[in-house]
């Protein structure tokens, strides 16, 4: 029978036992691979973070693009790849951290591999230093905010002017609350701070930066984990659209792509999130230097934008959620768009929705492995498609 050792690597033998519930458990090595390492942060195999730290840059490197290159062979695709992109260490410029009151005082962090156990973030090397050191400012918010048996979760985002915090299923503000968790804003300098919804602290707008234009974004909002990861993204697609002058963004955000691409062309950009959508037209009514930017909001999944809405495009970006956009990409594939990049953060809908474009009559010109999750098994794909000359109008 096939077993699951944890944190086991490939070539090596490995002594073990099963526990009670069937589990393999550690004894001994016999023959070790040499792409072991010796882990770097404290809180590894304890921390869900992380779970590939035991192996070397390199392996790591190679078994994402595998993954990907597998997931694309299933589909009979076998594209051309491009570097792959790694993030530096401690670039994590956004977390998502839970936060739990205990018997000796408060723990945050992440939960541990298939648990609700809370594993601290001290030392952690994946995380931005700037929101590392706001590690006792959480601890505080936590014992402020949580019950007993209550758990919050605090979104935490870097932003030029400070951190930028969110609250989630804290305790029901009231003045005295109100006061505390102000004062924990001002101490460590915080640029915004909301609690459920409500914003209750705002020293200077968390400006997000696109190139040189500023985004103030809404209180609970998506950008790419890593600035250098986001860069190479804007850079691959800029190239790849370069020759398109009215592009379509679809799953837009608050312009990541939009933005950039807007300075030499006309952009329609559609998004679900009417918060992030004001953000991204709120920011291109303050720029002379942009082209026009269109938004408009709409649930992508229940109704795509339709071959005939497209006709007028010659370029589109797709960056849809981890369940991908195969209904957009049906409409995509019935098109007549030359060029069509497809991000994402899941191999297997990547591949499925590269497959459902193919089938359409488009090619795939290279694809990119971009790993801004450094050391765990997420992995980011950026594609380009072009349409075959024999179908284009």
């Amino acid at each position: 029978p096939l077993l699951e050792i944890p944190f086991a690597l490939p070539d090596e033998i490995i002594e073990y036992v099963n526990d009670d519930s069937g589990n393999a458990s550690f004894i001994n090595f016999n023959v070790i691979s040499p792409h072991r390492t010796e882990p770097v942060c404290p809180q590894f195999k304890k921390c869900g973070g992380c779970s590939l730290q035991h192996a070397s840059e390199t392996f790591v490197t190679e078994w994402k693009k595998s993954v990907v290159v597998r997931a694309l062979e299933q589909k009979k695709l076998y594209p051309k790849f491009r570097n792959t992109y790694v993030a530096p260490e401690r670039s994590r410029r956004r977390a998502v951290f839970s936060g739990r009151r205990t018997k000796k005082g408060t723990v945050v962090g992440f939960k541990s591999p298939r648990s609700d156990n809370i594993v601290s973030i001290f030392g952690c090397i994946i995380i931005d230093k700037k929101i590392l050191s706001f590690l006792p400012g959480m601890q505080k918010i936590t014992a402020l905010a949580c019950t007993r048996s209550s758990t919050i979760k605090i979104h935490t985002s870097i932003s030029e002017n400070g951190l930028d915090i969110f609250v989630e299923s804290g305790r029901k503000l009231d003045k005295a609350l109100r006061i505390d968790i102000t004062s924990v804003a001002i101490k460590y300098n915080l640029a915004r701070l909301s609690w459920d919804g409500e914003q209750i602290f705002l020293s200077k707008p968390p400006v997000q930066r696109i190139g040189k234009i500023q985004i103030f974004p809404p209180e609970k909002f998506f950008m790419q984990a890593t600035k250098e990861a986001e860069i190479i993204m804007v850079r691959d697609v800029c190239e790849a659209l370069s020759n398109a002058k009215n592009i379509v963004d679809l799953f837009s955000g608050f312009g990541t792509f939009s933005i950039p691409l807007s300075h030499t062309k006309k952009i329609l950009a559609f998004e679900q999130s009417a918060e992030m959508l004001r953000a991204l037209d709120s920011a291109w009514r303050r720029t002379s230097e942009l082209k026009v930017i269109k938004t408009s909001i709409r649930n992508l999944f229940k109704n795509p934008v339709s071959v005939e809405e497209l006709s007028d495009i010659d370029g589109a970006v797709v960056n849809p959620p981890r369940s991908g956009s195969s209904a957009q990409c049906k409409e995509l594939a019935k098109s007549s768009i030359p060029t069509i990049v497809l991000v994402s953060c899941n191999p297997t809908t990547f591949a499925r929705d590269a497959e459902i474009l193919v089938k359409g009559f488009y090619v795939v010109d290279w694809v990119r492995v971009i790993d801004q999750f450094r050391w765990s098994h997420h992995v980011e794909v950026i594609g380009k498609f072009s349409r075959r000359p024999e179908f284009s109008n």
